[in-house]
C-alpha cells in the first residue's frame, strides 16, 4: 500500500530536495539509500523526449543505490492530487506498475524509464527490508 503525501495546502508540489549523493553521479533526490537522480534544480522531470505509447510520457531515471543497504527495493508511485500512477521502464509497451532493483553494499547506478501521464506533482514510494522513503517530484514538458 501506498503512503504518500497530499499537495500543500496552497496547491503546490512538495518536492524532495536534490543534491548530491556521491561525486560520480549527477545530483538526486532523497535521503537514500535509493535515489532517482536526473532532475532539475528544481526537482523537476521533463518529458518529451523520450517517446512512448500515448497516454503515456516520460523520461530517463537513474536510480542510484548508495553501499549501506543491502537487499531488494520495491519502487512504485502516483500522482499527488491526481489519479494517475507512475510507470516504469517498458519503453516499447505499457509500463509496470512497480520497479524492483537491489542494494549490494556498493554504489550502483539503474538506468530505467519512469513514465507519467502528464504534468503534475508525483511521489515515488520506495521502500526496503529496513526502510520506506517518500519522494516527491513535479512532471512537467
Amino acid at each position: 500500500m501506498l503512503h504518500l503525501p497530499g499537495l500543500r495546502a496552497d496547491g503546490t508540489c512538495p518536492v524532495s530536495r536534490r543534491h548530491t549523493v556521491w561525486k560520480q553521479f549527477s545530483s538526486a533526490l532523497g535521503p537514500g539509500p535509493a535515489y532517482p537522480a536526473i532532475f532539475d534544480e528544481r526537482s523537476t522531470l521533463h518529458f518529451g523526449a523520450a517517446v512512448f505509447p500515448s497516454p503515456w510520457t516520460g523520461q530517463k531515471v537513474l536510480w542510484i543505490v548508495g553501499p549501506s543497504y543491502r537487499g531488494p527495493i520495491l519502487i512504485r508511485g502516483h500522482q499527488l492530487g491526481g489519479s494517475w500512477w507512475v510507470g516504469f521502464d517498458a519503453r516499447e509497451s505499457d509500463p509496470w506498475s512497480e520497479m524492483h532493483i537491489r542494494g549490494t553494499g556498493e554504489w550502483l547506478g539503474y538506468p530505467s524509464y519512469t513514465r507519467v501521464r502528464g504534468e503534475g506533482c508525483y511521489a515515488y514510494q520506495v521502500d526496503g527490508t529496513s526502510f520506506s522513503r517518500i519522494i516527491v517530484f513535479s512532471a512537467a514538458p
